[in-house]
């Protein structure tokens, strides 16, 4: 799923008529979901997920066209683990769409 679609769907789901205006509410959660990361290490939303910064460590690529080995750099990524009711609304959705 995109984001436009993301938006399209919610935009229906709260039954307001400005895509712009939608788009900015879903736009102003994952700022303050960024920033609140950058504060703290973990985001727990109770029954829906958790957000989690990790750093993951640089290794080494291969590709045979190159003439040596080279190493991506270091960096922190965000993960997401999804919580029990998420999971369980998620299935149950999947359900009544087949």
């Amino acid at each position: 799923m995109k984001e436009s679609d993301f938006i399209k769907l919610y935009k229906k789901k709260i039954k307001t008529k400005n895509y712009m205006e939608t788009k900015k509410k879903v736009d102003l959660f994952w700022n303050a979901l960024f920033k609140l990361l950058n504060d703290e290490k973990k985001i727990v939303i109770k029954n829906w997920g958790i957000f989690e910064k990790k750093s993951v460590k640089s290794r080494k690529v291969v590709v045979p066209t190159w003439t040596e080995a080279r190493y991506t750099k270091p960096k922190e990524i965000i993960k997401f683990r999804a919580g029990e009711r998420l999971i369980k609304k998620v299935n149950k959705s999947g359900e009544a769409n087949e």
